[in-house]
């Protein structure tokens, strides 16, 4: 009866665990002895963890154990050997695949234990320590101190600041619009200049960086760049002045008499707008009028009046004189003179000789 017991057993146990690697004795009181066979849970093998800079997450995977169910994954900060639940396994709610990503890691040192589970049975392996490094640099672009807006000349300055020490930021490293204009990175870090030149024409001109242009010491890249003005309008053209219009209250034509003179100008610009207009006059009906030889009249920053200046009474001495208009942009671009007014000034009255009658005057 003994001998037949510990058959039925060795039965039991082999249908219940089938081949397995190692072997278990079964004795009973009897005068025989059986053998069963019954298998054993190897543990996980060759877990790797990797955390990319600056992500939060850490990349786990491990060989699949042979006989396991499924698999909880066990974070532990090295420092201190707290443990936590990752990749949102428990022992209740395991994962049947062979690799998970443990996401809102907090920086640090740690390890990972990967236990496989059949039925009560549990095997466990550890993974090498690995670094969790989350912060990232930020950086901002904004228009360089005393970097004038509008511009009329190049290069163009802007100042990138990193929130912290980077490596490997180059001119190549810098989004520009327009896409034809170069860039030069100048200085140490986190502070630098960004010069833009190579500029052929009018343009609002831009400057970004993307995000994982540079990386500070931990490997980690930059979050993309803000700022508060990182565009400055660049206006490679001079305004137009066309010929000024003169108006008075004493007008005969192109004469003027003793009066006050008012000037007018519909001067254009193709950028950045029409800032002021200057008037001078030269003496003469013809030849040229610039700066070497013209005087003064007065400027006018107001377009809605058409730039008007009034030269009060006299206007000049008498005589003829031609008058020029010169129109400076937003950027400072100032146009060549305009086409010449011709203008007369006679403040002189006729004078009229007493009538002679019969002789007499």
């Amino acid at each position: 009866m003994t001998r037949r017991v510990l058959l039925v057993l060795g039965l039991v146990v082999l249908a219940m665990t089938g081949a397995g690697t190692a072997w278990a004795f079964w004795t009973g009181a009897g005068s025989g002895a059986g053998t069963a066979l019954t298998g054993t849970l190897a543990p996980p093998g060759t877990v790797t963890a990797t955390a990319p800079p600056g992500g939060g997450t850490v990349n786990l995977a491990w060989t699949a154990s042979a006989r396991a169910t499924g698999y909880v994954v066990t974070r532990v900060l090295n420092s201190d050997g707290t443990t936590t639940a990752a990749c949102g396994t428990t022992q209740a709610s395991p994962t049947t695949a062979t690799s998970c990503d443990d996401l809102s890691v907090a920086d640090g040192t740690y390890h990972y234990i990967v236990t496989a589970l059949s039925a009560s049975w549990t095997a466990s392996a550890s993974s090498a320590n690995v670094a969790v490094h989350n912060s990232r640099p930020s950086v901002t672009v904004d228009q360089a101190a005393g970097q004038a807006d509008p511009a009329a000349s190049s290069p163009v300055n802007f100042t990138a600041v990193f929130s912290e020490a980077v490596t490997d930021f180059t001119s190549a490293d810098v989004t520009v619009s327009p896409a034809t204009a170069t860039v030069v990175v100048s200085g140490n870090g986190p502070t630098y200049n960004l010069a833009v030149s190579g500029l052929t024409s009018s343009s609002l001109v831009t400057v970004s960086i993307a995000a994982n242009s540079a990386y500070d010491s931990g490997g980690a890249g930059n979050t993309a760049s803000t700022g508060t003005d990182n565009t400055v309008a660049y206006d490679a053209m001079a305004p137009t002045a066309s010929a000024p219009v003169a108006t008075a209250a004493g007008s005969f034509g192109n004469f003027v008499g003793n009066t006050a003179v008012t000037l007018t100008d519909s001067a254009t610009d193709d950028f950045s707008g029409v800032a002021s207009v200057a008037y001078y006059r030269c003496t003469g009906a013809t030849g040229s009028c610039t700066a070497t030889n013209w005087t003064a009249l007065g400027s006018s920053a107001s377009a809605a009046t058409n730039f008007a200046v009034t030269k009060s009474a006299p206007f000049a001495a008498d005589g003829t004189y031609r008058v020029v208009a010169v129109a400076t942009d937003a950027a400072g671009n100032a146009g060549a003179s305009s086409t010449a007014t011709a203008l007369t000034v006679d403040t002189t009255p006729p004078t009229v000789s007493r009538p002679t009658v019969n002789g007499l005057s």
